[in-house]
């Protein structure tokens, strides 16, 4: 795990797909930069990637209860 308001850089040198998992972790902030933060997460999840990868984990999901007979 490591912070990524730090300038960073990372390379996948393999022929395999690179997989990365973010998790925001909402900080203790002062207003109005923590209100800030709060509107910038909300819109995130209204991204049409985010939508994207909503729906197609749902869609997992479904299929995965139907295979176990749920």
């Amino acid at each position: 795990m490591f912070d990524d308001t730090f300038e960073h850089a990372a390379w996948n040198d393999t022929d395999e797909t690179r997989v990365v998992l973010f998790v925001d972790f909402v900080r203790p902030l002062r207003q109005p930069v923590k209100a800030l933060n709060q509107l910038v997460i909300k819109a995130i999840g209204f991204s049409p990637f985010i939508q994207d990868a909503r729906r197609r984990h749902e869609d997992w999901e479904r299929r995965f209860d139907r295979l176990r007979g749920a």
